[in-house]
C-alpha cells in the first residue's frame, strides 16, 4: 500500500507533457527506423518488384506518421512547465538553452524528414535524379536523430540505451552495406522480333514498266 502510494505520488509530480513528449519521441524514432529500413529494402530490391508500389505507399505513410509523432513530441515539450522550451525552442535549432547541440540535432532531424516527405509530391517537377539525391538526406536524418536520442532521451540513457540504439541501427546499417555492395539489376531488354519470312508464291507488286504494259 505504501509502495503504491509512493509510485502514485511520484507519477503525479511528473508533468503529463513530459510523459507525452517521451512516448511520442520514442514512437517517432521507431517509425523513422521502419520507414528508412523499408526504403532501403525497396532500393536494393530485396523484397522483389511486384509489390513495389504498395510498399512505397507504406514507406510514405510511415514517414508522415513519424512526422505527426515528432509534432506531438515538440508540442508537448513546448508546453512542458518544467523544461520551458517554448515553441521557438522546439522549432529553431540552437534556440534552446538546455543542451543546445543535441536538441538542435533533433530539430534538424524533424525538418529534414519533413522536406524528404514533401519531396514525394514534387517528384515529377524536380526530376528523378534530383529526387534521389535529396532522398539521400534520409541517412543523415537517421544518424542525427540517433545522436539526439542518445544524448537527450531519458529512455535511451546508459547501457539500455546503447542496446536499443544498436537494435534500431542494425537493420539500417546492414541494408546500407547491401545497397552499396549489391548492384542494382538493370531491366532486361526484350530481343527484337525477327521479320516474318516472305510468303512463297505471293503476288509481287507490279513494277512501273509492267503497269505501263497492262494499261496499253
Amino acid at each position: 500500500m505504501i509502495a503504491a502510494q509512493a509510485v502514485a505520488a511520484q507519477s503525479a509530480s511528473v508533468p503529463v507533457a513530459w510523459l507525452v513528449a517521451r512516448a511520442a519521441g520514442l514512437v517517432a524514432f521507431a517509425l523513422l527506423t521502419v520507414s528508412v529500413t523499408l526504403g532501403l529494402a525497396l532500393s536494393t530490391r530485396l523484397l522483389g518488384t511486384r509489390r513495389g508500389k504498395a510498399l512505397l505507399g507504406w514507406h510514405q505513410t510511415l514517414m508522415w506518421t513519424a512526422i505527426a509523432m515528432l509534432a506531438l513530441h515538440g508540442g508537448a515539450l513546448a508546453v512542458d512547465p518544467v523544461m520551458r522550451f517554448g515553441f521557438v525552442g522546439v522549432l529553431v535549432p540552437g534556440a534552446a538553452r538546455w543542451r543546445p547541440m543535441p536538441v538542435a540535432a533533433g530539430i534538424v532531424t524533424g525538418w529534414l524528414i519533413l522536406v524528404i516527405a514533401a519531396s514525394f509530391h514534387v517528384r515529377r517537377r524536380i526530376g528523378q535524379r534530383r529526387w534521389r539525391l535529396m532522398h539521400y538526406a534520409t541517412f543523415g536524418a537517421f544518424a542525427i536523430g540517433l545522436y539526439h536520442a542518445l544524448n537527450v532521451g531519458t529512455d535511451l540513457a546508459g547501457t539500455r540505451g546503447l542496446i536499443l540504439a544498436g537494435i534500431f541501427a542494425a537493420p539500417v546499417v546492414w541494408l546500407v552495406y547491401a545497397r552499396i555492395l549489391i548492384p542494382r539489376s538493370q531491366p532486361r531488354k526484350r530481343p527484337a522480333r525477327p521479320a516474318p519470312p516472305p510468303v512463297v508464291g505471293a503476288a509481287r507488286p507490279l513494277a512501273k514498266a509492267d503497269r505501263t504494259m497492262v494499261t496499253t
